[in-house]
Order: C-alpha cells, then sequence, then structure tokens
C-alpha cells in the first residue's frame, strides 16, 4: 500500500505507536524508516527536552527520562526518510458485517447472512498509567462461535451491547473493563480505556522547538567574540549592534582571540587589550542569581545564532527607502513600536528551527498527568523524530523599561530605571534562582506568552498566512519571543517578510487597540488560571508548545495591564 502525506502532517499526524486512518482503514504505525539528522546543537536539545519534561518529573512519571539526560544518555535526530516511508500494521484486527453487525477477523471473511462487506471496527483500549496500547478482545459465544455488536445510538460507548447473533445469549463486555498487565491504576482509578482510536486521549505528542544553527560555525564564531556571556550582554544593549561581534565587549574578546592565535604570550595579549581601550571586565556582564543569568545567556545565545545571516531590521530598510515608505519606516514604524511597548522587532528570513517529537502521552493531555512514553531503542538511545528547515521569522523583544514598570505595577520587588539595560538587569535579580516557582519569572512568562498569541492572531490575517501555519517560541529571561512559519516545504513564501515590509505597524496597532474583549465574559474573565479561551488567546496545536498554559488577557489590558503602562 501506497499513500503520502506532508511533512507536517507525517510529523504531528503519523509517529510511532500512532493510530490513523488510511485509505479507509485503521493502521497503526511501527516504525519510521529514517535518516540521521548532522549539526544538531546536541546541548540545546537536551537542555529543552529537560525543560519540555519537567512536568512529567514533577509527578513521577517520566520513565527516568530527564534522570537519563542528565546522565548523559545519547540523544540523536532521525527524519524520515521519504523515499522508504512508513511502516503501518492493521490495528485493531477485528471487522464487522455491515448487515448484521456480526464481528469478524478478517476484512474478507464469507459472513452467514451473505454479505461481505464488512468494515473495521475503530475501537481501541489504552492505559494512561503505562501508555500501552491494545486491541479489545470481543469474545465469542462458546456454541456458536460468533457474536453482534450493538452500537447505541447515544456517544457513551458503554453502551454497547455483545450477544450471540444465533441464540440470543448476552456475552460481557470484557473489553469495558480490561485491567492492563502493568497493575498499576490510571490517574482517574480506572483501568484501560475503551475508545475510537481517534479520540484525542488515545495519544498526544511530545514535542520539543529549538532554535538550531545549521553548522558550528556560528557557534565558533559566537565564542570567539565572548560566547554565552557576549551574547546576553548585547541583548541586554537593546541587539542594536548588527551582531555580537561589534559590541565592545565581543570585539575585545575577538582581539584576545586573535593574538593569542598568532602565538603572542599571555601577559603581552592583556596588555595589548588593556591598551585597546576596549571594555572588557566583569562589569560588563549582567549581574543577578546564577541560575537566572546562565539561562539568560542560554536564550540570548539561541537568538543571537538565528539572526546571525539574515537579519532584516526596520534601519535598514529605512536606508534604503524613498518618499511615503520612508515616512512609514521613520515615523510609523516607531510610533506603534512604542505603543505596543516593544525595544524592536526583526524579521529573520531564514530562521534555524528543529521541529521534533520525542514521546507520546495517552489519556489527558495536561502534561504531568500520564505516563509519558519516550522514542527509545534497545540501548538506551533517545530518539527524536524531527525535521530541521529555515523558515521566515519575527523576532520580538520588549522594552526592559516599561516591563519593569508593569512588574512594579504589579507588586514585585523589581527596582526601576531609565536605562533599559539596568531595568533589565534589575528584572533579572529580581527571579528567584529556581525559575519554576518564580512568582516574577512566572509571571513574565504569562505576559510574554499572552502578547506572543496576541500576535499570532494579527500576523496570520496580514501575513495571508492560516493561525494553525504560524507558531512560536518564547524566551522569557530575554524579554523576548519568536513568531515563526511553520516550515513546509523546501522554501519559504514569504508572507511574513511582505508584512513586516509594509503592514507591520498596522498589526502593532491592532494588537493594542483591536477587541480585547471575549465573548465569553465575565466567565472567561473570571477563570482563576487566567482570562484566556479557545475565543479570545488561545492557538490551536502545535502553534502553542505550552498547550495554552500560563495565558491572562489581562495582563495585556486592563489597569495593570502592560498596555496600560505603555499608554
Amino acid at each position: 500500500m501506497k499513500d503520502s502525506r506532508s511533512a507536517s502532517q507525517i510529523l504531528y499526524g503519523l509517529l510511532p505507536e500512532q493510530t490513523i486512518d488510511v485509505q479507509g482503514g485503521v493502521w497503526k504505525v511501527s516504525k519510521w524508516r529514517t535518516t540521521p539528522v548532522h549539526d544538531i546543537d546536541t546541548e540545546a536539545l537536551t537542555n529543552a527536552l529537560i525543560s519540555a519534561a519537567e512536568p512529567w518529573e514533577a509527578t513521577g512519571r517520566d520513565g527516568g527520562f530527564i534522570a537519563s539526560l542528565r546522565a548523559g544518555r545519547q540523544v540523536r535526530v532521525e527524519s524520515l526518510d521519504r523515499e522508504r516511508g512508513i511502516l503501518l500494521d492493521l490495528f485493531p484486527r477485528e471487522w464487522m458485517c455491515r448487515n448484521c453487525n456480526r464481528l469478524h477477523k478478517s476484512p474478507n471473511a464469507k459472513c452467514e447472512c451473505g454479505n461481505s462487506r464488512h468494515g473495521q471496527l475503530p475501537f481501541v483500549l489504552f492505559h494512561d498509567a503505562c501508555g500501552t496500547i491494545r486491541e479489545p478482545y470481543f469474545p465469542r459465544c462458546r456454541i456458536h462461535n460468533q457474536a453482534k455488536l450493538e452500537l447505541p445510538g447515544t456517544t457513551n460507548l458503554y453502551e454497547i451491547k455483545l450477544s450471540c447473533p444465533v441464540c440470543n445469549v448476552r456475552l460481557p463486555e470484557h473489553f469495558l473493563r480490561t485491567k492492563c498487565d502493568c497493575g498499576e491504576l490510571g490517574h482517574r482509578g480506572k483501568d484501560m480505556d475503551f475508545t475510537v482510536h481517534r479520540s484525542a486521549s488515545v495519544y498526544t505528542p511530545r514535542g520539543v522547538v529549538i532554535v538550531n544553527p545549521p553548522s558550528k560555525i556560528r557557534m565558533q564564531r559566537l565564542m570567539e567574540v565572548g560566547g554565552r556571556s557576549a551574547a546576553l550582554t548585547w541583548m541586554a544593549e537593546g541587539m542594536g549592534a548588527g551582531w555580537v561581534d561589534k559590541i565592545e565587549v565581543g570585539r575585545a574578546a575577538a582581539l584576545r582571540k586573535s593574538l593569542l592565535d598568532q602565538g603572542f604570550s599571555t601577559e603581552i595579549v592583556e596588555r595589548m587589550v588593556q591598551e585597546s581601550g576596549l571594555p572588557d571586565k566583569p562589569g560588563a556582564s549582567l549581574q543577578g542569581p546564577p541560575s537566572v543569568i546562565a539561562e539568560a545567556e542560554s536564550e540570548a545565545t539561541s537568538i543571537a545564532l538565528a539572526l546571525y545571516e539574515t537579519r532584516k531590521t526596520i534601519d535598514g530598510m529605512l536606508e534604503t527607502a524613498e518618499g511615503t515608505q520612508a515616512d512609514t519606516y521613520s515615523n510609523a514604524y516607531p510610533k506603534a513600536l512604542a505603543l505596543a511597548g516593544l525595544q524592536r522587532i526583526d524579521l529573520v528570513e531564514k530562521f534555524p528551527v528543529l521541529t521534533g517529537q520525542y514521546g507520546y502521552t495517552r489519556g489527558d493531555h495536561e502534561p504531568g498527568s500520564s505516563r509519558l512514553r519516550t522514542h527509545t531503542l534497545n540501548d538506551g538511545t533517545h530518539i527524536v523524530y524531527g525535521d530541521l528547515a529555515a523558515t521566515e521569522a519575527l523576532v520580538l523583544r520588549l522594552n526592559p523599561v516599561l516591563v519593569a514598570k508593569w512588574l512594579s505595577l504589579r507588586s514585585h520587588d523589581v527596582k526601576l530605571s531609565e536605562n533599559p539595560r539596568i531595568a533589565y538587569e534589575h528584572i533579572l535579580s529580581a527571579m528567584s534562582p529556581n525559575l519554576e516557582t518564580s512568582v516574577v519569572a512566572v509571571d513574565l512568562q504569562r505576559l510574554i506568552h499572552s502578547f506572543s498569541h496576541r500576535m499570532v492572531r494579527q500576523v496570520s490575517f496580514y501575513a495571508g498566512i492560516d493561525r494553525n501555519a504560524l507558531s512560536e517560541l518564547l524566551f522569557p529571561t530575554a524579554l523576548a519571543f519568536v513568531t515563526y512559519a511553520v516550515p513546509k516545504g523546501d522554501f519559504v513564501l514569504g508572507g511574513l517578510q511582505a508584512m513586516y515590509e509594509y503592514d507591520l505597524h498596522t498589526v502593532l496597532n491592532k494588537v493594542v487597540h483591536d477587541e480585547h474583549r471575549c465573548a465569553l465574559d465575565p466567565g472567561c474573565a473570571s477563570n482563576p488560571k487566567g482570562a484566556a479561551c479557545a475565543v479570545c488567546l488561545h492557538l490551536g496545536e502545535p502553534s502553542c508548545r505550552k498547550f495554552n498554559t500560563l495565558l491572562d488577557r489581562k495582563t495585556l489590558f486592563g489597569s495593570k495591564g502592560y498596555f496600560q503602562i505603555v499608554n
């Protein structure tokens, strides 16, 4: 059997152990035929996997995944070999006569009623406590070795009746009360669940997305100009310099590296660097809790690597613009940025992103609720089924001065400053070392996540891109987020670029001034987890990597909203 699907459909809908509908039948994916993906930033990938799986570790349902990663277990990225494809198995292997509802073990079995048209049953058993999926067992009459399935006229599958079509004896519905071999009870105190295979609870892929440089040259260049610390300094200074190597701290590091490579002694090198007058002292680095600074450096590094080659800025467009377009870039765009409380927005024409699936869960899709099953080989190697591509993206950074004021308004102990770099340092210093429990860090993530969703909803219209074809990456400690077009092939459509060049000011005005109430208010607004729902702020999966958690319209609007501080 041959069939074809798009790359995005395969990456989200045809994963190992996932059940699918293909050519009128129900199948289970048994294996990908793959090719290895090279030039992966394994350190960034491992850190991203640990971060993504932390909810399951917190509930003891990660199966030792994070412990194995921290112990140095190998992680390998595999992409689908499109020529060799995916192996599928018929699942479940049970068919029902379309005429009399008798059950058969083959789609071509001759039925006693004379009918030869059989439909495959779509029911499966799954267990959220261990992630097992199984074919339901339908007992036959001991005398006539037959069974008939009577489907209910409702959506309640537990009203299904099983009987013998010959003697009408009622047969036990064991499939409704099947115990799993693992011996554990699910999180709802139940045995295995009986449902249709397409139910959302049967399979939820668990993925990760990282900014991945297409070569090691970028990281090597970054290390030459000061590494992660220099990237954070570049970020703190507003990303105004063309790249990290253009800031003074970066130039000092580059000079030191060049002199050492030429064979000069350390003493001579340090004297020459000092005589150069370039800042090269501890004060050039930001201060704060070590774990917070480390996370900020990691996020700044990801952004810096993504902006290494194909960065387009508003100032850069202004240099070549003429007439009304020049006026738009010099007046309308800066006003729109200020209105939205943004320090800058840059366009990356070839944003290097790795999208991968490292495992799955069954049952409740809430992270940590059900057992996490990872794609792991017999030797313990963890497999991430992924796709490495370049796409267009917008990189947005909030104004640190305004963010500090917003945090202070929400009763956080954050020192204020009109200097963006100092304000940013104060924000980092206000976070407690454990970012997962830091009230400042959580509030900041809620703000940036809500802003990101609001942005996606407006960008999709003006860029001419379906909302589900846009996705996000959040960098809370960098006060930044990325809106990018989900890669669909080997080319970049250009919708974000056109919007960036002509309609960015309109989009930002819409983000701030468009309707911010919800049709489901006051119910949505009173939600204790945050004023956000499918009507006003939620995005579909896989656009939102955090399953629409930590969202709240009130962080943007209202008496203590970010846009209130700005305006």
